[in-house]
């Protein structure tokens, strides 16, 4: 009866740990024309590029029958959390938003775009391992 206690409460503690890992994820907002308009540039006022906010901007364009893309989400989501209040991570389904894709000349997916300036962006085509975007985001927003 004491060992059940004991694995009942190792059990309980075990998947605790487990849900409060999963709710510390910073969730990343699927935009459409009109959210993107509001949180990232209205193109239809602004016709040159004058981005909305201060935090730097990660764009995914993806599909959602787009296997590198499914791979590519959960590296997104690590520098969502690590970035936490420092930076933002938007997707835009390509399928669902194509005046958004055309809007950046998208062509390929996944295609990643990093907004750090008011003015300026940088595109990056296809799948790359986590290290690879944190070494992006450093490049693009945190170097001096």
């Amino acid at each position: 009866m004491k060992k059940t206690l004991q694995l009942l409460l190792i059990c309980f503690f075990v998947s605790a740990t487990a849900m409060a890992q999963k709710t510390d994820n910073v969730q990343i907002i699927e935009l459409t024309k009109q959210t993107f308009k509001q949180k990232v540039w209205n193109y239809e006022t602004d016709k040159t590029f004058k981005r909305i906010g201060n935090l730097p901007i990660i764009l995914d364009f993806h599909a959602t029958w787009c296997r590198p893309c499914k791979m590519l989400a959960p590296h997104l989501q690590a520098i969502q959390n690590k970035y936490k209040g420092k930076l933002v991570v938007y997707k835009i389904d390509v399928d669902q938003e194509p005046e958004l894709a055309q809007l950046f000349n998208v062509q390929a997916m996944p295609t990643i775009v990093f907004m750090g300036t008011k003015d300026k962006y940088k595109s990056e085509l296809g799948y790359k391992e986590q290290e690879e975007y944190e070494g992006l985001v450093k490049k693009y927003f945190f170097t001096k």
